[in-house]
């Protein structure tokens, strides 16, 4: 039994005690540090297919990825959530062709499609660029789409072989939740 100290009144303190105090509060404050960092990281899809990889934020799901049979690939990709307006389309075409003529194709055929074509699709001169590494021609491009004012950017480039046409859509309201997206994309990405 421990008994109180006559001349003080104070219970005495073991000192083992109070350093175990210690082991369990560095402890905790190393758990809890541990913990919030793996919750604060988004997590992330990977893709790896048809000799392209890329990754998209976790609040990104495909809509589509499906083989062009005797062309290439294509894949799309949409940022889930109320309001959200980010889109991401990847064309593969199995041979190369000349980046300028492929995005004037893809052009014409916008302003064609009728997405597009009943609110007036502008497009900017396409201009020398670069995307992650690689030298590019790019497009830029404005339209409505069911109302809401839209902006995006098309590059397109020669790698290992085939043509790759990027597409990148977003509505005003959220373009800094997409921006990010599409730099992670532009990061990621690697063609072999």
């Amino acid at each position: 039994m421990i008994g109180i100290d006559s001349k003080t009144n104070a219970i005495p303190v073991c000192i083992p005690f109070r350093n175990n105090w210690r082991i369990a509060f560095v402890f905790f404050v190393t758990l809890l540090f541990l913990c919030s960092s793996s919750f604060g990281k988004e997590k992330e899809l990977n893709y790896l297919k048809n000799g392209v990889s890329f990754s998209l934020p976790g609040d990104w799901k495909t809509i589509s990825d499906e083989g062009l049979p005797g062309k290439g690939f294509y894949y799309s990709a949409e940022r889930t959530g109320k309001n959200a307006t980010g889109l991401y389309t990847l064309v593969t075409i199995n041979n190369e062709e000349n980046p300028i003529k492929s995005l004037m194709v893809q052009e014409k055929n916008m302003q064609d499609e009728s997405l597009y074509k009943d609110s007036g699709i502008q497009f900017t001169a396409i201009e020398n660029n670069r995307f992650g590494n690689m030298d590019a021609k790019s497009v830029r491009y404005e339209s409505l789409v069911k109302g809401i004012k839209v902006s995006g950017t098309i590059y397109c480039f020669n790698c290992a072989e085939k043509t790759y046409l990027l597409f990148f859509q977003t509505g005003t309201d959220d373009i800094k939740k997409n921006t990010k997206a599409f730099k992670l994309i532009e990061l990621t990405f690697a063609c072999r």
